[in-house]
Protein backbone atom coordinates (compact mmCIF):
# COMPACT_ATOMS: atom_id res chain seq x y z
CA UNK A 1 0.00 0.00 0.00
CA UNK A 2 1.05 3.40 -0.80
CA UNK A 3 2.68 5.04 2.11
CA UNK A 4 2.21 8.89 2.47
CA UNK A 5 1.43 12.08 4.35
CA UNK A 6 0.03 15.36 4.04
CA UNK A 7 0.83 19.20 4.56
CA UNK A 8 -1.64 22.18 4.38
CA UNK A 9 -1.07 23.00 1.16
CA UNK A 10 -0.92 19.74 -0.49
CA UNK A 11 1.02 16.69 -1.13
CA UNK A 12 4.95 17.30 0.69
CA UNK A 13 6.65 13.77 0.36
CA UNK A 14 5.48 10.54 -1.89
CA UNK A 15 6.83 6.72 -1.02
CA UNK A 16 6.02 4.67 -4.02
CA UNK A 17 5.62 1.00 -4.13
CA UNK A 18 8.91 -0.69 -5.10
CA UNK A 19 7.02 -2.12 -8.22
CA UNK A 20 7.24 1.34 -9.53
CA UNK A 21 9.40 4.81 -9.32
CA UNK A 22 6.57 7.17 -9.85
CA UNK A 23 2.80 7.64 -8.82
CA UNK A 24 0.17 6.47 -11.33
CA UNK A 25 -3.68 7.94 -11.72
CA UNK A 26 -6.84 7.03 -13.02
CA UNK A 27 -9.25 9.84 -14.05
CA UNK A 28 -12.82 8.74 -14.61
CA UNK A 29 -14.44 11.20 -16.54
CA UNK A 30 -12.63 13.47 -19.28
CA UNK A 31 -15.11 15.97 -19.14
CA UNK A 32 -13.55 19.44 -17.81
CA UNK A 33 -13.33 18.58 -14.11
CA UNK A 34 -10.97 15.60 -15.35
CA UNK A 35 -8.77 17.84 -17.84
CA UNK A 36 -8.81 20.24 -15.21
CA UNK A 37 -6.93 17.67 -12.38
CA UNK A 38 -4.96 15.97 -15.40
CA UNK A 39 -3.43 19.03 -16.24
CA UNK A 40 -3.02 20.21 -12.64
CA UNK A 41 -1.13 16.95 -12.18
CA UNK A 42 1.45 17.63 -15.05
CA UNK A 43 2.15 21.37 -13.55
CA UNK A 44 2.61 20.00 -10.20
CA UNK A 45 5.84 20.38 -8.11
CA UNK A 46 5.83 16.66 -8.36
CA UNK A 47 5.15 16.54 -12.02
CA UNK A 48 8.55 14.20 -12.64
CA UNK A 49 7.24 11.52 -10.15
CA UNK A 50 3.37 11.38 -11.60
CA UNK A 51 2.14 9.50 -14.40
CA UNK A 52 -1.76 9.30 -15.41
CA UNK A 53 -1.47 6.21 -16.48
CA UNK A 54 -5.34 5.57 -17.43
CA UNK A 55 -8.78 7.17 -18.57
CA UNK A 56 -12.12 5.68 -17.84
CA UNK A 57 -14.73 7.74 -20.40
CA UNK A 58 -17.89 6.11 -21.96
CA UNK A 59 -17.73 8.98 -25.08
CA UNK A 60 -15.20 7.51 -27.78
CA UNK A 61 -14.02 11.28 -28.87
CA UNK A 62 -13.53 12.04 -25.05
CA UNK A 63 -11.21 9.08 -24.55
CA UNK A 64 -9.20 9.27 -27.55
CA UNK A 65 -8.78 13.02 -26.82
CA UNK A 66 -7.72 12.66 -23.57
CA UNK A 67 -5.40 9.95 -24.57
CA UNK A 68 -3.57 11.46 -26.77
CA UNK A 69 -2.99 14.61 -24.13
CA UNK A 70 -2.35 12.94 -21.26
CA UNK A 71 -1.66 9.03 -21.33
CA UNK A 72 -0.12 8.19 -24.49
CA UNK A 73 3.04 8.67 -23.41
CA UNK A 74 2.76 6.40 -20.43
CA UNK A 75 3.69 2.55 -19.93
CA UNK A 76 1.15 0.13 -20.15
CA UNK A 77 -1.55 3.28 -20.11
CA UNK A 78 -4.87 1.98 -19.96
CA UNK A 79 -8.16 3.21 -21.83
CA UNK A 80 -11.40 1.79 -20.14
CA UNK A 81 -14.89 2.69 -21.64
CA UNK A 82 -16.04 2.34 -18.33
CA UNK A 83 -15.28 2.63 -14.64
CA UNK A 84 -16.56 -0.58 -14.07
CA UNK A 85 -13.90 -2.04 -16.77
CA UNK A 86 -11.32 -0.92 -14.48
CA UNK A 87 -12.42 -2.27 -11.11
CA UNK A 88 -12.61 -5.70 -13.65
CA UNK A 89 -9.20 -5.24 -14.39
CA UNK A 90 -8.10 -4.04 -10.89
CA UNK A 91 -9.76 -7.23 -8.82
CA UNK A 92 -7.76 -9.69 -11.46
CA UNK A 93 -4.64 -7.38 -11.49
CA UNK A 94 -4.17 -7.54 -7.71
CA UNK A 95 -5.16 -11.15 -7.09
CA UNK A 96 -2.48 -12.42 -9.49
CA UNK A 97 -0.15 -10.06 -7.58
CA UNK A 98 -1.16 -11.77 -4.54
CA UNK A 99 -0.31 -14.97 -6.54
CA UNK A 100 3.27 -14.27 -7.31
CA UNK A 101 2.51 -13.24 -11.00
CA UNK A 102 2.20 -10.53 -13.56
CA UNK A 103 0.43 -7.69 -12.12
CA UNK A 104 1.53 -4.95 -14.45
CA UNK A 105 -0.64 -2.17 -14.91
CA UNK A 106 -0.87 -1.43 -11.08
CA UNK A 107 -2.31 2.23 -10.17
CA UNK A 108 -1.53 4.35 -6.97
CA UNK A 109 -5.12 7.02 -7.13
CA UNK A 110 -8.31 7.36 -8.68
CA UNK A 111 -9.81 10.72 -9.57
CA UNK A 112 -13.73 10.48 -9.90
CA UNK A 113 -15.14 13.35 -11.97
CA UNK A 114 -18.18 12.13 -13.15
CA UNK A 115 -21.67 13.37 -12.37
CA UNK A 116 -22.68 14.29 -8.69
CA UNK A 117 -25.58 11.52 -9.03
CA UNK A 118 -22.85 8.93 -9.89
CA UNK A 119 -20.31 9.20 -7.22
CA UNK A 120 -21.37 7.25 -4.35
CA UNK A 121 -22.03 4.25 -6.21
CA UNK A 122 -18.22 4.34 -8.13
CA UNK A 123 -16.89 5.13 -4.59
CA UNK A 124 -18.16 2.85 -2.90
CA UNK A 125 -17.11 -0.11 -5.67
CA UNK A 126 -13.85 1.48 -5.69
CA UNK A 127 -13.07 1.39 -1.50
CA UNK A 128 -12.22 -2.62 -1.63
CA UNK A 129 -9.30 -1.91 -3.97
CA UNK A 130 -7.56 0.29 -1.45
CA UNK A 131 -6.84 2.99 -3.35
CA UNK A 132 -6.53 6.78 -3.02
CA UNK A 133 -9.43 8.53 -3.98
CA UNK A 134 -10.03 12.33 -5.02
CA UNK A 135 -13.59 12.88 -5.66
CA UNK A 136 -14.71 16.28 -7.18
CA UNK A 137 -17.02 17.85 -5.03
CA UNK A 138 -20.12 17.64 -3.89
CA UNK A 139 -19.39 14.38 -1.99
CA UNK A 140 -22.79 12.89 -3.19
CA UNK A 141 -26.02 14.71 -3.34
CA UNK A 142 -28.14 12.89 -0.78
CA UNK A 143 -27.25 11.98 3.22
CA UNK A 144 -27.84 8.36 2.52
CA UNK A 145 -24.89 8.34 -0.17
CA UNK A 146 -22.98 10.24 1.92
CA UNK A 147 -22.92 7.47 4.95
CA UNK A 148 -22.87 4.60 2.00
CA UNK A 149 -19.63 6.30 0.95
CA UNK A 150 -18.56 6.85 4.70
CA UNK A 151 -19.46 3.77 5.88
CA UNK A 152 -17.51 2.05 2.53
CA UNK A 153 -14.36 3.52 3.57
CA UNK A 154 -13.68 2.80 7.03
CA UNK A 155 -11.12 -0.31 7.52
CA UNK A 156 -12.05 -3.18 8.89
CA UNK A 157 -11.23 -4.10 12.74
CA UNK A 158 -9.24 -1.78 14.36
CA UNK A 159 -6.80 -0.69 11.56
CA UNK A 160 -6.35 2.62 10.51
CA UNK A 161 -6.63 3.50 7.19
CA UNK A 162 -4.14 3.03 5.04
CA UNK A 163 -4.84 5.39 1.77
CA UNK A 164 -5.91 8.76 1.35
CA UNK A 165 -9.48 10.28 0.70
CA UNK A 166 -10.50 13.83 -0.39
CA UNK A 167 -12.99 15.97 -2.03
CA UNK A 168 -12.29 18.60 -4.40
CA UNK A 169 -12.82 21.38 -1.99
CA UNK A 170 -9.73 23.46 -3.94
CA UNK A 171 -10.69 26.94 -2.60
CA UNK A 172 -8.80 26.73 0.49
CA UNK A 173 -5.34 25.87 -1.26
CA UNK A 174 -6.08 29.26 -3.97
CA UNK A 175 -2.73 31.42 -3.21
CA UNK A 176 -5.10 34.21 -1.66
CA UNK A 177 -7.15 32.23 0.55
CA UNK A 178 -3.48 30.65 1.89
CA UNK A 179 -2.34 34.57 2.55
CA UNK A 180 -5.38 35.35 4.23
CA UNK A 181 -5.16 32.19 6.59
CA UNK A 182 -1.64 33.32 7.43
CA UNK A 183 -2.05 36.71 7.90
CA UNK A 184 -5.20 35.88 9.89
CA UNK A 185 -3.79 33.12 12.05
CA UNK A 186 -0.03 33.63 11.79
CA UNK A 187 0.20 36.98 11.27
CA UNK A 188 -2.01 37.85 13.84
CA UNK A 189 -3.22 41.09 11.58
CA UNK A 190 -6.51 41.74 13.37
CA UNK A 191 -6.19 39.69 16.52
CA UNK A 192 -9.47 37.18 17.48
CA UNK A 193 -12.11 36.95 14.94
CA UNK A 194 -15.64 37.39 16.35
CA UNK A 195 -17.32 37.29 12.85
CA UNK A 196 -16.93 36.25 9.42
CA UNK A 197 -18.80 37.85 6.72
CA UNK A 198 -18.61 36.27 3.02
CA UNK A 199 -20.31 37.57 0.20
CA UNK A 200 -20.34 35.37 -3.34
CA UNK A 201 -20.26 36.99 -6.46
CA UNK A 202 -21.27 34.38 -8.72
CA UNK A 203 -21.40 34.55 -11.93
CA UNK A 204 -23.89 34.80 -14.49
CA UNK A 205 -22.53 31.48 -16.02
CA UNK A 206 -23.41 29.36 -12.58
CA UNK A 207 -27.24 30.81 -13.23
CA UNK A 208 -27.00 29.28 -17.37
CA UNK A 209 -25.77 25.62 -16.15
CA UNK A 210 -27.43 25.40 -12.36
CA UNK A 211 -30.07 23.18 -13.61
CA UNK A 212 -27.86 20.36 -14.86
CA UNK A 213 -25.63 20.45 -12.06
CA UNK A 214 -27.71 21.90 -8.94
CA UNK A 215 -24.06 23.99 -8.79
CA UNK A 216 -25.38 26.56 -6.07
CA UNK A 217 -25.37 23.70 -3.52
CA UNK A 218 -21.98 22.45 -3.86
CA UNK A 219 -20.74 26.18 -4.91
CA UNK A 220 -21.79 26.78 -1.25
CA UNK A 221 -20.30 23.69 0.37
CA UNK A 222 -17.07 24.71 -1.60
CA UNK A 223 -17.20 28.22 0.45
CA UNK A 224 -18.36 26.64 3.96
CA UNK A 225 -14.90 24.39 3.72
CA UNK A 226 -12.85 27.59 2.52
CA UNK A 227 -14.16 29.61 5.71
CA UNK A 228 -13.44 26.60 7.81
CA UNK A 229 -9.78 26.46 6.45
CA UNK A 230 -9.42 30.25 6.40
CA UNK A 231 -10.11 30.82 10.12
CA UNK A 232 -8.27 27.69 11.71
CA UNK A 233 -9.39 24.91 13.93
CA UNK A 234 -9.11 26.99 16.83
CA UNK A 235 -11.71 29.62 15.56
CA UNK A 236 -13.84 26.71 14.22
CA UNK A 237 -14.67 25.66 17.94
CA UNK A 238 -15.79 29.07 19.04
CA UNK A 239 -19.20 31.09 18.87
CA UNK A 240 -18.75 33.40 15.48
CA UNK A 241 -21.21 35.17 13.80
CA UNK A 242 -21.28 34.09 10.05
Amino acid sequence: MVKKHMRANGIDALQTPKRQNHLSFLIIGAGSRGNAYASALQQCEHAGSIRIGAIAEPVESKRLAFERKYVRQVEHCQLYKTWEDFIVFEQGRQQREASGKDASGALDGVFVCVLDEMHAVIITALAPLGLNIMSEKPLATTLSDCLRIYRSLQPSGIDSPTAIFSIGHVLRYSPHNMLLRKLLLEGDVIGDILSLEHTEPVGYWHFSHSYVRYVMVPNKLLITDTKKGVIGEKNQRRRLHY
